[in-house]
């Protein structure tokens, strides 16, 4: 299931910096596309940074109605803004709009190819992965933030050990 999930960052990533090369972040000094997969950043109690897309993965299960051995993998992708004028944050909602779109245009179109990425070279494994339209939840505030969750369901097939 890694190569799941590291290949469905990749392409985010990639397609972020394609769509927007201007939104970046800096964490641990480097700076990188605004996306990061939440469980592979380092614990730091910090709270999460504005504009910045964060996967979070959800459950994985045998995916409905699906002959053989498809699989489905919930992710959600949480991101928010405080505004681009930080003493008043009266574009918040602007701002998130354009969140909303960067991340609408990174999901299409809605398949890849799947990789394993853990030798540090990507490794083509010959398949691929796709997902649903994204769903996006209605937005929440918590001032002087406002933000959103969207719901992907991913589909795969398993990698098969062969030892």
């Amino acid at each position: 299931m890694q190569p799941t999930k590291d290949s469905f960052y990749v392409a985010l990533r990639d397609r972020l910096v394609a769509v927007d090369p201007n939104r970046t972040i800096t964490l641990d000094g480097a700076t990188r596309p605004a996306i990061a997969v939440l469980e592979n950043e380092p614990p730091t109690g910090a709270p999460l940074l504005c504009d910045t897309f964060y996967l979070h993965w959800g459950n994985a299960r045998p995916a409905p109605l699906a002959a053989g051995t498809l699989m489905a993998l919930d992710c959600t992708i949480s991101y928010c803004t405080k505004g681009s004028i930080p003493s008043a944050s009266l574009d918040r909602g602007r701002d998130l709009a354009s969140l909303d779109s960067d991340l609408l245009v990174m999901c299409s179109p809605p398949q890849i190819a799947k990789y394993d990425y853990s030798s540090g070279s990507p490794v083509a494994l010959g398949s691929t992965i796709f997902w649903a339209l994204p769903l996006l939840n209605a937005a929440k505030s918590t001032s002087p933030y406002v933000g959103r969750d969207v719901s992907i369901t991913l589909f795969f097939y398993p990698e098969v050990n062969q030892t």
